[in-house]
């Protein structure tokens, strides 16, 4: 939450773009969890398509891809045809060992219009630049759900998903001991067990421990298994521009066509500040520097139509991890990330946007935590004889 400049009141910064995808496994399991989200799906008529440093018109419908200048008018139809297989399912499977960038082409042909508007889809719907490496198996069903079921724009920001969840654990009977950085995971030698020490000296004992935070590379040095940064894959980055802006914004959403470059107003549709107050994000795919990528972005927000004596409040965040592990179609797609079970640490497995066999970013994290959980709950009840890999 921050303070607006000259009024009262305060905006809620998401710390980056954050849409919960409506078909995706995340919405699913909350539903399971008894959670049901609050937020609105934005809207897309009078959506900008940034090309060539000036704002055309996105086509979201016929009007609008009729009024594009973004594809020529012989590519039009083809447009139109690719956007329509996409919005109901009906295209080729992706594959683990088939780039995102390779299926677009073998989808729309020799299109390159074409394939620069598709791509600029995957790039929103994944929050990858890379394209050429991100495998197709992984980033296929994630536009799909987003050009056929939408997004939803959280009321109060992602916060409230993390307040819900920890609700829902102490209902349950849990202990939540937030802020408490663990230094080690160590087995204990008796049972089976496993000591999880945290940085005051408190330590916790358990049959089972699911390591959920801090990426690859913290899960890696606690467990002493470096291959986990390499099954991984690379990280995903993004710069982002949070803007607190008074009035109205007159592009409220624009997309790069031949950058990867994103700006939506997520307030409205969501409830993140005073009435009048719009919350608008501008971000890039993939950062390069802080002082280009802050300039790109503020140029974009001024091509939008935010004047600088508008904004009340924002933050730049240079280089944020939007994903700690990218599946590529050389390092086997979805199926060669980290499985949710590590078979070398019996009692210990994985949860995050990195491990599994399921979606990308935090449909990821929440399927491989759902899973994650009830084969931790399934070991600690076990014998202490059996492990989780054979119950898996």
């Amino acid at each position: 939450r921050v303070p607006l400049e000259g009024i009262d009141g305060e905006a809620v910064f998401n710390q980056g773009p954050r849409a919960l995808y409506v078909g995706g496994a995340r919405r699913a399991v909350l539903g399971r969890l008894g959670q049901a989200p609050a937020g609105r799906k934005p809207p897309t008529r009078g959506s900008g398509a940034l090309i060539a440093g000036r704002l055309d018109s996105l086509p979201t419908g016929a009007g609008s891809l009729l009024r594009t200048g973004i594809v020529s008018g012989a590519s039009k139809a083809r447009l139109a045809t690719a956007l329509g297989r996409l919005a109901t399912g009906r295209v080729p499977a992706g594959r683990p060992d088939v780039s995102s960038a390779e299926w677009i082409h073998g989808l729309v042909g020799d299109h390159e219009d074409v394939a620069a508007t598709v791509a600029a889809l995957f790039r929103v719907a994944t929050y990858t630049a890379d394209l050429d490496s991100l495998s197709s198996d992984a980033s296929v069903p994630q536009v799909v759900h987003a050009t056929s079921s939408g997004v939803l724009y959280l009321d109060g920001g992602f916060q409230q998903l993390v307040d819900g969840l920890a609700d829902r654990l102490q209902r349950a009977g849990g202990t939540l001991h937030d802020h408490a950085v663990v230094r080690s995971v160590a087995a204990d030698g008796h049972d089976g067990a496993w000591t999880v020490t945290c940085a005051d000296g408190h330590a916790v004992t358990a049959r089972a421990v699911v390591l959920a935070g801090g990426g690859p590379a913290v899960a890696a040095g606690l467990l002493d298994l470096p291959s986990l940064v390499d099954r991984a894959g690379p990280e995903v980055t993004a710069a982002c521009l949070e803007l607190a802006v008074r009035g109205p914004v007159p592009t409220r959403f624009a997309l790069g066509i031949d950058e990867p470059l994103y700006l939506s107003e997520h307030a409205p549709p969501a409830d993140l500040g005073p009435e009048g107050v719009r919350v608008v994000h501008v971000a890039r795919y993939g950062a390069t520097s802080i002082d280009a990528d802050r300039t790109r972005l503020a140029e974009l927000a001024t091509l939008a139509g935010i004047r600088p004596g508008d904004v009340l409040a924002r933050r730049f965040l240079g280089r944020m991890v939007v994903q700690a592990g990218m599946p590529t179609a050389t390092g086997g797609g979805l199926a060669g990330r980290p499985p949710v079970v590590v078979d070398e640490r019996p009692g210990v497995l994985l949860a995050g946007d990195w491990v599994g066999p399921v979606g990308l970013l935090a449909d990821a994290a929440v399927a491989s935590g759902e899973s994650a959980g009830a084969l931790a709950a399934a070991h600690a009840a076990a014998p202490a004889r059996a492990t989780v890999g054979s119950e898996a």
